[in-house]
């Protein structure tokens, strides 16, 4: 026991002299536990919701809609049937100029058999573009709603509208309305920013594009859209007003947080809508049992009818059989009053206003392998490269190679730039290999493999000059190792690998973008599952291009200072 003691206190000793040992055991737990707690610590700020509503009226201008259809050229018919006098066009800008000075306030574009297509106006009532509207909607294999005349041309002429229909939204059918709720009136708009103020940071855009734009960007974590007659729908009782959201399934962790607070703030819509639709009806419906006003008609009530047919019986008890038909109707209306209570109760528990219609801004539902393997790549990236780059150039110093190299002409930039090249040049095949074994293998959805490949040369390069710069604070390979885990470790917290950018505070954002790898994974990301081309993610390819080149600088330098 005495021997055991004594090594012990001997290892004891051992740990205080050895100050990266000591840095590890000690103090490392408090710096991770410190950056989880710096990057998490804001988790309870609101998500950045881009809202785009449709479901206003804007004097002077216009509303347009597309529909998937079959019946392309029966819906022209029956437009030039509505119509009247019906006007046609060579063109789009044709039929806009002839809209705008009032020649006709309504405008049906389909595409023909040849491939190109009908322009027709007409000057229709609110009644006829009501019922054209209905016509679509009946035809309708798929409903689109544009912003501008240019989305809803673009979407003719790449085919993913068979027609398109056009009005000013003043005479829209059943747009911008109002509804109360809680002790305010609300537009679709306002009605969004009342409820999600507590769990979302609304940002309101003229368009869907320029919403999808900054989704595509990280500037937002998901788009709300209001289709017009929104607000419509939810005070029908037989509709269900449908609220379009995109998210970005990239980024698993966003795409849930912005999913989750979206739906938490619409069921709080819900539960003050369903709240005044059921008061209205089963109000009406007690009516029915107590008596009173039922929608501007005086009705008796079938407690009334109830107790006069107790009466009628208590009066005819010398008539049994009288008596008998009495306790027929007797019967009818308890019958009648419990099944009326029954459908209360049934629908105070089933209506359910607004159905959430969830797409992907990569255009396709993406799986969870699909929206995990760009972080996994650049993960790999960032491990493998620091470990390759501290490594190869302690190694040499442990062999004595750079005691040689020294003494003939080559400089430091020359012994740092070809371990760089070497290591990118390995660690690129490397995650190239994953790449392929992904998509070839396991079926992960990648847009554009080539380009991933240009993004992961480009993260090999500046991650590996991560390691050039730790081997100058290394004599020996152990001590790389140590050091390499113990700068890359904490970066995962700090890139949105795990957790969102939009929810760390603003300092610990702009931490981020101090970080490689942080571009790494929002381009790989990019062009993978969001179908984005070099230009889109130029800005990070550059930002990566430009970290290697500095850090070579930076290692080159100072392993000059440490070779004095």
């Amino acid at each position: 026991m005495r021997g055991m003691a004594a090594l012990i206190i001997k290892d004891w000793r051992l740990i205080i002299r050895n100050r990266l040992l000591l840095v590890v055991l000690v103090i490392y737990p408090f710096l991770i536990m410190g950056v989880i707690g710096a990057a998490f610590g804001d988790a309870g700020r609101p998500v950045p919701i881009a809202l785009v509503n449709m479901d206003g009226a804007d004097t002077g201008e216009a509303a347009w809609t597309g529909i998937e259809t079959d019946e392309a050229q029966g819906l022209q018919r029956r437009f030039r049937r509505r119509g009247g006098s019906v006007r046609e066009y060579e063109g789009m800008e044709e039929a806009m100029a002839a809209m705008a000075v009032g020649e006709v306030n309504v405008l049906l574009a389909s595409a023909d058999t040849d491939g190109t297509a009908a322009w027709l106006g007409a000057e229709l009532s609110r009644d006829e573009i009501d019922a054209i509207e209905q016509d679509l909607r009946g035809e309708a294999d798929a409903w689109h709603e544009f912003s501008t005349a240019e989305e809803a041309a673009a979407s003719l002429e790449e085919g993913r509208s068979d027609v398109l229909f056009a009005v000013w939204e003043e005479d829209y059918p059943y747009i911008a309305e109002t509804i109360w709720l809680e002790g305010e009136n609300h537009d679709a708009s306002a009605l969004v920013q009342r409820f999600g103020r507590d769990v979302t940071e609304i940002r309101e855009y003229a368009s869907e594009r320029l919403a999808r734009d900054d989704l595509k960007r990280g500037r937002v974590d998901a788009v709300i859209v209001l289709p017009r007659g929104f607000v419509h729908a939810l005070k029908t009782l037989d509709e269900v007003a449908v609220l379009n959201v995109i998210i970005d399934q990239s980024n698993l962790v966003k795409a849930e947080f912005a999913e989750t607070s979206i739906r938490g703030f619409t069921s709080r819509i819900k539960d003050g809508v369903v709240r005044n639709k059921t008061e209205a009806v089963v109000a009406g419906l007690y009516v029915l049992v107590s008596g009173g006003d039922f929608f501007g008609t005086e009705v008796t009530g079938l407690e009334q009818i109830r107790e006069n047919l107790l009466d009628l019986k208590e009066a005819t008890g010398d008539r049994p059989d009288m008596q008998g038909k009495v306790d027929v109707g007797i019967e009818l209306a308890e019958t009648v009053i419990a099944d009326i209570e029954d459908a209360a109760a049934y629908l105070r528990g089933t209506a359910l206003p607004i159905e959430l219609e969830v797409s992907s801004v990569a255009g396709r539902v993406l799986s969870a392998k699909d929206a995990v393997v760009p972080s996994l790549i650049a993960l790999s990236i960032l491990w493998t490269g620091v470990l390759c780059g501290a490594i190869l150039m302690v190694i040499e110093d442990e062999e004595g190679m750079r005691v040689r190299l020294g003494l003939t002409e080559m400089g430091a930039f020359s012994l740092v730039g070809s371990k760089l090249l070497l290591a990118t040049a390995v660690v690129f095949a490397q995650s190239a290999v994953m790449l392929a074994l992904a998509v070839a293998v396991f079926g992960v959805f990648a847009s554009n493999a080539l380009l991933a490949l240009v993004i992961i040369a480009a993260a090999s390069f500046s991650c590996i000059g991560i390691g050039l710069v730790i081997a100058a604070f290394a004599r020996q390979v152990a001590g790389a190792v140590v050091l390499s885990v113990l700068v890359s470790f904490p970066l995962i917290f700090m890139t949105g690998a795990v957790f969102p950018l939009s929810q760390m505070p603003g300092f610990m954002q702009w931490i981020a973008r101090a970080i490689p790898l942080t571009y790494a994974i929002e381009a790989l990301s990019g062009v993978m599952l969001r179908g984005e081309a070099l230009a889109d993610v130029a800005w990070q390819t550059g930002a990566l291009l430009a970290f290697g080149a500095g850090l070579l600088a930076l290692g080159s330098f100072l392993v000059r200072r440490r070779s004095v």
